[in-house]
């Protein structure tokens, strides 16, 4: 018995350094509750945390894989989980022992125009849970949701209300905080984003196209400015009913501007599921 005890360094009464296992998989869905696949969440980083929320160790897995997770016994553990962090955009340092997890974020990564434009970061997730420290046995399913919106804009009569008859066109799409926390939390610098679009016919309609790109959420409201040039022309931050233009987690924003010089323009939104492009409707 007492060889027993001294290999493996636990007794009844003193848990000290002693481990546990459980079984984790993760598992990706949209906000819609539609289950995601490989395809879509390449890779998934867990961080362990311990029940004072000082960092323990990160494990890689992949969507669907089940994990052996050893952690101490005696007390809960806290896990986050993040999808795609290795797609370009973004950055985070790596938490050393003991760091805690309210000083553990992800930073958008600036463009070379200047520091207040971020990177259009790519399509990552996240997802945590709490495990009790008497609840180790079974499987655990730790769900992972997309943490970026999307937006495209289309904008009609652009060089006719301009008088300006080339391409040199871009938007500009203010501000989003820079940073998200492993908590989810957003804050940190305002940033922008700098875009830029093409022309194209669509049943004689000049239309200028600026396709899909990524951004933190913001519900509080964005701008979206229009330039030519270095020339800033007009900015909108609603729709034509007052309705000011939104961001919301794994959702698509659509919006629509038609620059109509005979009439006030019109600013259409239409927020659907991920991937859901308006352009070729009528909002």
């Amino acid at each position: 018995m007492a060889a027993i005890v001294m290999t493996t360094g636990c007794i009844k009464d003193d848990l000290a350094g002693c481990k546990s296992s459980l079984l984790l998989t993760v598992r990706a869905y949209a906000q819609s509750g539609v289950e995601l696949g490989a395809d879509e969440v390449r890779d998934v980083s867990l961080f362990i945390f311990d029940s004072d929320s000082c960092f323990i160790q990160k494990i890689d897995t992949q969507i669907g894989e089940r994990v052996t997770i050893d952690t101490p016994m005696g007390g809960d553990i806290h896990i986050i989980a993040w999808g795609n962090l290795s797609q370009s955009g973004k950055a985070y340092s790596q938490p050393e022992t003991g760091d805690l997890l309210k000083d553990c974020f992800i930073e958008l990564q600036p463009t070379s125009h200047a520091a207040i434009y971020a990177l259009s970061p790519g399509d990552f997730f996240r997802g945590e849970i709490t495990i009790e420290g008497n609840d180790r046995s079974g499987d655990k399913v730790l769900p992972i949701y997309r943490e970026v919106g999307s937006m495209t804009v289309t904008i009609r009569n652009l060089k006719n209300f301009t008088g300006f008859t080339d391409d040199d066109y871009s938007i500009v799409v203010r501000e989003t905080g820079s940073n998200i926390g492993f908590d989810g939390q957003i804050f940190g610098d305002r940033v922008a984003y700098f875009q830029e679009g093409t022309f194209v016919d669509n049943n004689g309609k000049d239309e200028y196209r600026v396709p899909a790109f990524n951004m933190l959420p913001e519900s509080s409201g964005i701008y979206i400015d229009i330039y030519y040039g270095t020339q800033r022309i007009i900015t909108f931050s609603n729709n034509s009913t007052g309705q000011p233009i939104t961001i919301e987690k794994g959702k698509l924003t659509n919006v629509l501007i038609d620059l109509d010089t005979s009439a006030e323009a019109i600013v259409s939104i239409s927020i659907g599921a991920w991937g859901d492009y308006a352009g070729e409707k009528e909002f």
